[in-house]
């Protein structure tokens, strides 16, 4: 654990060293900023490209459906990550990656072993 040594002989913990070892034992994720940058000047040395949508087939991924959360995993095994969205209702579906970079197809619906569509009830 961080600490830093005082004349005196006593240590202590900075404060923000100590809200995140909180939040870290709380199972939140906790984002650092680099060594010896101040959190003032985070803003200026970290930037994000801006969003871009992804297509599944002709729409866009998740189009239409209430809070679609995507996640990245290899579906139908063959070696490519494909996108599987499940949304607020619990709908679970998939947009197979086509082997083209950023290229998906047309979202279709998982199934349970008995072809039964695969949903996820959330209340």
């Amino acid at each position: 654990m961080p600490r830093e040594t005082i004349p005196d002989g006593s240590f202590y913990m900075r404060v923000a060293t100590l809200q995140s070892l909180t939040l870290a034992l709380a199972g939140c994720v906790v984002l650092f900023s680099p060594r010896g940058v101040a959190q003032t000047d985070v803003e200026t040395t970290i930037r994000f490209a801006p969003p871009k949508r992804i297509m599944a087939g002709d729409v866009f991924l998740g189009e239409n459906r209430l809070y679609p959360s995507p996640a990245m995993h290899d579906v139908n095994g063959d070696g490519r990550a494909d996108i599987v969205i499940g949304d607020l209702f619990g709908k679970v579906t998939v947009a197979p990656h086509t082997g083209k970079p950023m290229s998906y197809g047309a979202e279709e619906e998982v199934k349970d072993r008995e072809g039964e569509q695969l949903k996820f009830h959330n209340w």
